[in-house]
């Protein structure tokens, strides 16, 4: 009710998710959008731990590709 998503356009109410999401996550969190209920809170809960298991995969993916490219950089008289 407060954000009044009910009365928004599909579009909008997107905008909206994909801009909380991103505040939130990058925990800069200005507070113009925050969970006011218990539902809310849970469900913003689920999207925090789902953005840092996200998170956690593209970190180790990326640290892999920076190995491997150490790996061929690699001198072949430090072996």
């Amino acid at each position: 009710d407060d954000f009044e998503i009910d009365d928004n356009s599909i579009k909008h109410n997107l905008i909206l998710g994909t801009y909380f999401a991103f505040t939130t996550l990058s925990t800069v969190g200005f507070g113009d959008l925050y969970p006011k209920s218990n539902y809310e809170r849970l469900f913003c809960a689920l999207i925090l731990l789902v953005g840092v298991g996200i998170f956690s995969v593209f970190l180790g993916d990326f640290t892999e590709i920076q190995e491997a490219y150490k790996a061929i950089k690699k001198d072949p008289d430090d072996f």
